[in-house]
């Protein structure tokens, strides 16, 4: 079992995404975009989901995983992130200034592969 956390502050996080343009389509799948709209704290939460989840299961950063690592939400609406066919327990936050996310990974840290 590993954990990992990962804190956005938003308005950097804004810079990021007005300095490059397609950052969204390289980093979010559709539905992620849907969910989160045009809310920037959203879309930090997700972003902090994504490096949480590459901690908690022990991936090497890489910009190829950020689309792979899927942060959807369950029937009643709770964050769950899916990579390379594991599902991985996240919470995202923010408030104010930050968004933070944290992942729990059940399985060994570095078990995922990377989906060809």
């Amino acid at each position: 079992m590993s954990l990992g956390v990962d804190v956005v502050e938003i308005e950097r996080f804004r810079g990021v995404l007005d300095r490059n343009p397609g950052f969204l389509a390289r980093f979010f799948t559709n539905e992620e975009r849907a969910h989160c709209g045009t809310s920037l704290a959203g879309l930090a939460g997700t972003f902090a989901a994504k490096e949480a989840v590459m901690k908690a299961a022990g991936l090497t950063p890489a910009p190829a995983w950020a689309r792979r690592i899927r942060v959807c939400r369950d029937a009643s609406g709770k964050p769950v992130a899916t990579v390379a066919g594991r599902t991985i327990a996240v919470s995202i936050s923010h408030d104010g200034p930050v968004a933070v996310a944290v992942a729990l990974d059940a399985q060994e840290a570095g078990a995922a592969t990377p989906a060809s």
